[in-house]
């Protein structure tokens, strides 16, 4: 007895909310209707009285009879038959300049002098207006035309009227027709209403709308509760579901309901999928600071037509972020094993420049050794997790360090493994050959500061690598041509270095910026992105 109540306070809610959307909508329409007819009405009959007043103004009798100052009996009839024939005139005056009336519809003025007012302008030179004026039988709605004689010169003029009363009338005529058209169409409104009301029933295949709406509730709670980002979209790509957890990646907007896929997932597959039908696993995504991993899925309808795209997203971010905890812990004890090996080594070299008496190398070779610490080692160690390559840049900068030149690794870098667009021996042959032309070039010049930046960003979408000196800069002759094989400006046994470079660039579809100026350093940018690897 209760879910039936529930289901009639519905079905009445459901009822008056058409009810009063169609009334509005019905009102709306009749009112707009109802403004533009009795506007469109006016206008047509200051239409036909202004065209009444010209006609007559026009006619040769009328001009004789006012130059004449004799009523014309001839005027009188052709004006009678005139105003017989047009039924929207009430009253027409014909009267000289100094408002002496030569004709009127009602014989008993004719001769009287006709001073309202509203003739005056008319008599001093302006064109035909159309005004609203009180007579003796009411209010009325005049034309005024004025009469010239044969020298152009105003003698008279016109005055053509329809009472305002017999406007009012139809007025209300046109009121009646709208109000019985607003009647039939509320008539209508309340059969098309229960007509929906039946077709929803049938379209709850059974259900209750109460039932149907406890089942969508504890549906969303259940979605709600999956720690999994769930995000539905629709074949325009416009999200109409998304649970807690998705929401939770955008922490600036509190629903995703109604945007676009695209907007907030750039690396979407959606049309491809609307496309084919074929799902998208395992793809990794970086949102807001999160490293995910997305499946896309279409959603199919019973006749197996796709009509969206599930999105799940798995934030692996704190999987992530212990996995590089124990790769950073493992890669730093490499790396101060390798110091330490390297330590033992340079103490070596140390005691032999000592026992030899070459005092002043030893000197040297310990200042610049106290270029690469224990410190910086580490540093790099935590910034670059993948073995080789935190090797190879630690080499570097021993060697740098060697010849009096501080190789820097940028502090914001940050090189994880799994994110990492290409193979690691590509990066080791990309970053190794420009450190080694950075360090040829600093080597070899006599400048005050020698210094490499080294900078090295991996993000699951794009990967940046920049080495940036203050040597001498690239010359313009050779800018052009720096890339080509054995082409070198340190002698003949060089040139493969940028050569190898360019190659991996091209092949995994990269960039290669080169900021120069001579004089001031170099720094070179390379960038890969994963759609151009898609796409390749």
């Amino acid at each position: 007895m209760t879910q039936k109540k529930q289901k009639t306070e519905l079905e009445r809610k459901l009822h008056s909310a058409f009810l009063l959307l169609s009334t509005l909508v019905i009102l709306l329409s009749l009112g707009v209707t109802l403004y533009y007819d009795v506007t469109r009405q006016k206008k047509d009959t200051d239409a036909i009285i202004s065209g009444t007043a010209a006609y007559i103004a026009m006619l040769p009798g009328v001009v004789t009879m006012l130059e004449e100052g004799y009523p014309d009996p001839q005027v009188k009839q052709a004006v009678d038959s005139l105003c017989d024939t047009i039924p929207d005139i009430n009253v027409a005056v014909i009267c000289d300049k100094n408002g002496l009336r030569f004709y009127h519809t009602d014989r008993q003025k004719t001769g009287d002098s006709y001073l309202d007012g509203d003739e005056k302008q008319i008599l001093e030179g302006s064109a035909p207006y159309v005004t609203t004026g009180y007579g003796s039988k009411g209010n009325q709605r005049r034309a005024f035309h004025a009469i010239t004689g044969a020298d152009g010169k105003i003698i008279g003029y016109v005055m053509v009227s329809v009472f305002s009363a017999r406007l009012t009338a139809r007025h209300r005529s046109i009121l009646l027709v709208h109000f019985c058209i607003l009647g039939v169409m509320l008539l209508a409104s309340v059969v098309l209403t229960n007509a929906i009301l039946r077709s929803l029933r049938k379209s709850l295949m059974g259900f209750q709308p109460e039932e149907l709406l406890r089942r969508y509730l504890r549906q969303d709670e259940v979605l709600g509760a999956v720690e999994e980002g769930l995000v539905a979209s629709n074949p325009q790509g416009i999200i109409i579901f998304a649970n807690h957890a998705a929401v939770n990646f955008f922490p600036d907007t509190e629903t995703l309901v109604g945007m676009q896929v695209q907007e907030l997932f750039p690396d979407t597959c959606q049309t491809t999928i609307i496309e084919t039908g074929k799902p998208e696993h395992r793809r990794s995504w970086v949102i807001n600071g999160h490293t995910v991993l997305a499946n896309e899925i279409p959603i199919h309808t019973e006749d197996n037509k796709v009509q969206g795209v599930l999105t799940i997203l798995f934030d692996k971010t704190e999987m992530l972020r212990v996995s590089d905890e124990l790769f950073g812990a493992r890669s730093m004890l490499d790396a101060l094993r390798s110091f330490n090996h390297e330590f033992s080594n340079k103490l070596h070299v140390i005691l032999g420049y000592l026992e030899t008496g070459q005092t002043q190398q030893a000197i040297r070779f310990i200042v610049n050794s106290n270029l690469v610490s224990g410190q910086l080692i580490c540093q790099t160690a935590e910034l670059i997790r993948n073995s080789e390559l935190c090797a190879l840049v630690i080499g570097k900068m021993m060697h740098a360090a060697e010849l009096g030149i501080l190789l820097n690794l940028a502090g914001d870098s940050c090189c994880i493994e799994q994110d990492m667009l290409l193979p690691v021996d590509d990066w080791i042959t990309l970053t190794g050959n420009l450190l080694e032309n950075a360090i040829e070039e600093l080597s070899g010049s006599d400048r005050e500061i020698k210094e490499i930046k080294l900078g090295i960003y991996c993000r699951p979408d794009c990967n940046i690598l920049v080495c940036e000196d203050t040597g001498g800069g690239i010359r313009p002759e050779v800018a052009d041509h720096i890339f080509e094989k054995n082409v070198s400006t340190k002698g003949q046994t060089h040139g493969m270095g940028l050569y190898l470079v360019q190659r991996i660039v091209k092949a995994n579809d990269g960039k290669i910026e080169i900021d120069t100026e001579p004089g001031e350093g170099t720094c070179f940018t390379l960038t890969f992105t994963r759609e151009e690897k898609n796409h390749v």
